[in-house]
């Protein structure tokens, strides 16, 4: 099984990614599809942040014991 770590890591690459899609699709004239990936995007991040919360708790919980 994977450590959360990954996740973390691979929702920030896929925010990175999908940002820049968005800009590609924003300056070649598809706006509406450049919406859709910021939106991808937050996703990605809110992901990767809501993983490194939990992760961060579990540790102290771990560190606590």
């Amino acid at each position: 099984m994977l450590s959360n770590k990954v996740y973390i890591i691979a929702g920030g690459v896929f925010t990175v990614l999908f940002i820049v899609l968005a800009m590609t699709e924003f300056s070649t004239g598809y706006p509406d599809d450049g919406l859709q990936d910021l939106f991808y995007a937050a996703l990605s991040a809110g992901a990767g942040t809501l993983l490194y919360v939990l992760d961060r708790r579990q540790r102290e919980r771990r560190d606590a014991r």
